[in-house]
């Protein structure tokens, strides 16, 4: 019998450097990518289960002294046997043990509690992968249909996807499932990178696309909305109550100015790749707009790029508005589905979100908000969730399930899962290489299913910080058998980045918002 003996929560963050992020806090200076890092200890010397939580700086105190309290509360339980969590619905026990707590329920079934009890639920699925020796993903697909349907709480979805249609569903997933593991560790993740961050000059952007095109990357993101984002704050700041014409009009100038960026990208692309299939584009502005304001953006956006060349369209717009409104991603996105009907060649800007939707409510609302059947799909095009921002491996398989549904009815949704931040991409590769050992490489129509790679330009967020860190190679996440998440901390990593005394926080100017985020 192998027992969990202690819990150790660590704070761990990569100081801002002005790299990257949102355009709402390009003038402070860039994000604090910064970890909560869970490491669970058992009676194996050998045996250590991690996990990680993403936070953006501010907050990080509170959700380490959270994901702390509960993993005591939950896994300090003399009688729950490591060993044996892959055996006899045991780890779904747990699982569900703590998506029922009605405690941490009453606290509501998203942010810091939803988190942290993902980050509890990850480093048990990293301790019995590593128990049995396995890369997590591979483990999990070994526990077989009904024991990954009991991991699933369905009390809020079973109105659109019921426990017997899940395990249907993964039933008929295992037809092809040993060729299709084969061929993830053969072959790896399709993998997009993201380097067109708001901040950055126009010529600077473009030589960072020319040494993706070199380096085979399929496709780059590329922020957008930094003037309308800046325009509004501007405002605000300056007591200027703005009318709906106003802030229509500042839509329409931001569209206008990102035209100019995204017309050099896709000209740089266009003299610099020399392959059959050259890299697409698509775009991110990171929840600045209000419905109405998105749609006049996009509108512009897509239609001065298709005025310049037809064939410069996005592949995606993502997280245009607040990612807590379901309906109001699918008003945008059914408003660009008419807006565009008029062109041939045709042109299409479909809407993408999910990194910051906190339970599998919201992605249920997002795939299956039906309204007026006249105004056309009603399901999001492209779904991206991420490693711990709901509650861990149960709460991703819930989501992974009713996306196939959707797919299932028709709507051919794409798989996209966000991992923008130090350690996701880690994470949240084996999440994609769930998907895609059970329901394949694509959304059923030929349009493949790809993942989100983030790395830096002065400063290594992969290599050195993690044991098992992730790589990509022509385009591809590279799947290695090592058993595990691979969210581990190398110590080199931890006395870089470890709050408060890690060597990048040292000099006189960190080290106050070091003293403020540590627990």
């Amino acid at each position: 019998m192998i027992t969990i003996t202690d819990i150790r929560v660590t704070a761990v963050a990569a100081p801002p450097t002005g790299f990257g992020g949102d355009p709402r806090n390009i003038a402070q200076g860039g994000p604090t990518y910064a970890n909560v890092y869970l490491q669970v200890f058992t009676s194996d010397p050998d045996l250590v289960g991690s996990s990680i939580i993403f936070t953006n700086g501010r907050g990080l105190k509170e959700q380490c002294q959270l994901t702390e309290q509960l993993a005591r509360h939950f896994l300090l339980d003399p009688t729950l046997d490591v060993s044996q969590l892959h055996q006899d619905f045991n780890f779904a026990t747990i699982v569900q043990k703590m998506l029922q707590d009605p405690d941490y329920a009453w606290l509501g079934s998203v942010g810091m509690s939803r988190m942290a009890i993902g980050a509890v639920i990850n480093a048990l699925w990293d301790l019995f992968s590593r128990q049995q020796q396995l890369p997590a993903w591979h483990a999990l697909l070994n526990l077989g249909p009904e024991q990954l349907v009991a991991l699933i709480d369905f009390e809020p979805i079973a109105d659109v996807l019921s426990p017997d249609e899940a395990l249907a569903m993964l039933q008929e997933a295992q037809t092809g499932l040993a060729e299709r593991c084969d061929d993830i560790y053969a072959q790896g993740l399709l993998a997009y990178n993201t380097a067109g961050w708001s901040g950055i000059a126009i010529d600077t952007l473009c030589e960072q696309v020319q040494s993706l095109c070199e380096r085979g990357w399929p496709m780059v993101k590329v922020k957008v909305g930094a003037g309308f984002a800046q325009a509004r704050l501007q405002a605000v700041d300056e007591r200027q109550w703005l009318t709906r014409a106003q802030l229509d009009a500042l839509a329409e100038r931001s569209a206008a100015e990102d035209i100019e960026r995204l017309n050099a990208v896709f000209s740089t692309i266009e003299q610099n790749d020399r392959r059959a299939s050259k890299m697409t584009v698509a775009v991110d502005s990171n929840q600045i707009f209000d419905p109405q304001s998105a749609i006049v953006f996009i509108r512009h956006l897509a239609r001065g790029l298709y005025a310049i060349n037809p064939t410069y369209q996005i592949q995606w717009f993502e997280e245009p508005t607040n990612p807590h409104s379901a309906l109001g991603h699918i008003q945008i996105e059914q408003a660009l589905q008419r807006d565009f009907d008029d062109l041939n060649p045709p042109l299409r800007a479909p809407v993408s979100t999910g990194e910051q939707a906190s339970c599998p409510s919201v992605f249920k609302d997002l795939l299956f908000a039906y309204t007026d059947p006249a105004q056309g799909s009603a399901s999001l095009p492209v779904l991206q969730m991420d490693y711990c921002r709901v509650a861990g491996i149960a709460d991703n398989l819930a989501i992974l399930l009713l996306a196939q549904k959707a797919r299932n009815n028709g709507h051919r949704v794409r798989i996209c899962p966000h991992a923008g931040g130090i350690g996701l991409c880690e994470g949240v590769r084996h999440v994609q290489a769930i998907k895609q050992a059970l329901f394949g490489k694509d959304n059923g129509n030929g349009q493949l299913d790809i993942l989100e790679f983030v790395e830096e330009p002065t400063r290594s967020v992969h290599e050195g910080i993690f044991t098992q860190p992730a790589q990509v190679v022509n385009g591809h996440y590279q799947m290695c058998t090592a058993p595990g998440v691979g969210v581990d901390y190398t110590e080199a990593g931890l006395a870089q980045y470890q709050l408060p005394g890690g060597s990048a926080w040292q000099s006189e100017s960190l080290q106050p918002l070091a003293r403020q985020i540590s627990p």
